[in-house]
């Protein structure tokens, strides 16, 4: 997926779990919520299509360029990821990321933030337990 054509989207959790959605990389910013992620995706979508129809009567000139954007990237902080899926054990994250547990724990519930290096090899770790699981049979 080539990120010139694609959408950035931060997604987060509210404490009454409900998904809210920004986007990052066109001019101005587009939102929605929902009470599901897959809620949000389609309310976001709706808003978007919304603010393009209107920059379109006001005549702006970058809505050619934001059109050809096609592709979706939501991209959820940790603490909204680890509230998503509870069953997903921190401390075994941290272990798999070489990452403190007592560390982990901060960026889960948000007293701390992690750098972008770190958030990389969360995610690796991520991926790689769901690899490992993948590749469970029964």
């Amino acid at each position: 997926m080539s990120k010139g054509n694609t959408i950035k989207v931060i997604v987060e959790k509210a404490k009454d779990h409900t998904y809210w959605g920004t986007t990052q990389n066109i001019p101005g910013v587009v939102s929605a919520y929902g009470s599901s992620l897959e809620e949000l995706k389609e309310n976001l979508k709706n808003a978007f299509d919304d603010y393009i129809e209107v920059a379109e009567a006001e005549k702006e000139t970058w809505v050619k360029d934001v059109r050809k954007m096609t592709n979706w990237d939501y991209q959820m902080d940790l603490q909204a990821f680890f509230g998503l899926i509870p069953e997903v054990k921190i401390s075994a994250i941290g272990k798999k990321a070489k990452i403190n547990e007592s560390l982990m724990r901060q960026y889960a519930t948000g007293k701390a933030v992690a750098s972008e290096a770190r958030v990389k090899l969360i995610e690796q770790a991520i991926h790689a337990l769901g690899q490992e699981l993948l590749s469970v049979t029964f």
